[in-house]
């Protein structure tokens, strides 16, 4: 910052400070809007993630079960509907 206002004066010496004001100006301009559009990207990264996180706790309070799953786990049996099958291969 210091040598930023150093410059400023140097210029206002060489009589060019009226077009350095208007390049500093646009570049502090530009760095505040980068800075807010970076601000606003997280935020909404954030709250996406917050509200996916909320969708699967409350998945998970409705159903039981952590996982996102339908397979379940155990010995597998055969109905009685189902076809013979041949185990020779």
């Amino acid at each position: 910052m210091f040598v930023f206002v150093l410059i400023l004066i140097l210029l206002a010496v060489l009589g060019v400070l009226g077009l350095a004001l208007k390049i500093a100006a646009a570049l502090v301009l530009g760095v505040f809007i980068a800075t807010a559009t970076l601000v606003m990207i997280g935020y909404l990264a954030v709250r996406h993630q917050m509200r996916k996180v909320q969708r699967q706790m409350a998945d998970v309070r409705a159903s039981g079960s952590i996982g996102e799953t339908t397979v379940e786990v155990g010995r597998p049996q055969r109905l009685p509907e189902d076809p013979p099958v041949d185990d020779r291969y």
